[in-house]
């Protein structure tokens, strides 16, 4: 934790980090978990997790301006700064240099929030299929209800892919296989997901996802084994994905 040092950056320029009860507070940028088709628009969201009485934030929002055009930012629908009393904060969101976004906002009555929650939504028009490393969060910094301020060193940039449209059990790969095969699935809704592993004639050999998903692209991965560990004969295997009402089956061969 960096305590009594004046952070250089443009955004913090002449704050001071003293450090408070936010320094394990993690942040994360990830998609939005909507479903915007054709448009190329590319939503953002920015949370926060294990604040303590917190009053305000700001951050910067590096980009690559050859691949996204900023369209807007705006707090998010029930966002943790408005938590508690519901009253406005003061929001600000700049975007006067080049690939890059400043946010920054604080409540302005007396009370504080703790926990977790979203805080704001960036819009971006995306020429491109969107990565990680396409975006980085800079200068991020928490202000508490006693006047400390926290850098923030926990930041996590999520997964930023759209969500599918459609259920889909894909062919492993590789395929034929030895020792190991990686199978891929999605999902177009949250739900419980159950893949299994069965030899030709219907006998359950191994289960490889028996839990809740949610909506998104999976993998799992076989290594030839059963329940027990066994190594399996080589053949002839079916898998099947069972998520909600869709169920799906595929052959694969295992030689050795």
């Amino acid at each position: 934790m960096l305590t009594g040092q004046a952070w250089p950056g443009d955004l913090t320029r002449g704050l001071t980090i003293t450090g408070g009860g936010n320094a394990l507070a993690k942040l994360k940028l990830e998609r939005a978990r909507d479903r915007i088709a054709g448009d190329g628009l590319l939503t953002l969201l920015v949370s926060l997790a294990q604040t303590r009485d917190l009053k305000g934030y700001g951050f910067s929002l590096e980009y690559d301006p050859a691949k996204y055009e900023f369209v807007e930012a705006r707090e998010a629908n029930g966002s943790l700064l408005k938590s508690g009393t519901g009253q406005e904060t003061l929001f600000l969101a700049s975007d006067r240099t080049p690939g890059r976004v400043d946010i920054g906002a604080v409540r302005v009555d007396g009370e504080g929030v703790s926990g977790n929650g979203t805080l704001v939504e960036l819009v971006f028009q995306a020429s491109e299929t969107p990565a990680a490393s396409d975006f980085q969060i800079s200068e991020s910094v928490l202000i508490g209800m006693d006047g400390s301020i926290d850098l923030l060193s926990h930041v996590e940039i999520g997964d930023l892919n759209p969500l599918p449209d459609r259920f889909e059990l894909k062919q492993n790969m590789p395929n034929p296989f030895n020792p190991s095969t990686v199978i891929g699935y999605q999902l177009a809704e949250a739900g419980p997901v159950r893949l299994a592993i069965y030899s030709v004639l219907g006998q359950e050999v191994r289960v490889l996802v028996d839990e809740r998903h949610e909506a998104g692209g999976f993998t799992a991965t076989w290594d030839g084994t059963d329940d027990l560990g066994r190594r399996v004969a080589s053949g002839i295997y079916l898998y099947r994905l069972e998520a909600g009402d869709f169920t799906a089956a595929r052959r694969m061969l295992l030689l050795k």
